[in-house]
């Protein structure tokens, strides 16, 4: 079965959060499970499509965290919302300063580009 983000991407534009931090020693998984628990929260808000948590694989320290929004007007809503404000709170105990940005992906193409791409052809 297809994600809720695979069938919107090919219909409009979508908005992603991303943060990357690094935990402090001795508070990685607190910071996992805190993070891992606004995801939850993140995916039954309205227009969000997709959150995940992840670590990287030689750092397990450095963490990352993103979501998926359907419209800039959801995203504004939930920036507005206390889970956010408990987002800023987990960034302001990292290791080092954080970094959160905001992607407008405008356009996602399939296989068929990449098979485009191999047999030299532009559309």
């Amino acid at each position: 079965m297809k994600s809720r983000w695979y069938a919107f991407c090919f219909a409009k534009r979508m908005i992603e959060l991303h943060l990357c931090l690094r935990a402090p020693r001795r508070r990685t998984q607190s910071l996992v499970a805190a993070l891992q628990a606004l995801a939850r929260l993140a995916r039954l808000e309205r227009g969000c499509l997709e959150a995940h948590v992840l670590t990287e694989s030689n750092d397990s320290r450095r963490l990352y965290y993103s979501e998926a929004w359907d419209a800039e007007e959801n995203l504004r809503s939930m920036l507005r919302s206390e889970r956010f404000t408990h987002l800023v709170e987990l960034m302001e105990m990292a290791a080092e300063p954080p970094s959160l940005d905001f992607r407008t992906i405008a356009e996602t193409q399939g296989l068929e580009f990449a098979w485009q791409a191999r047999l030299g052809q532009k559309n």
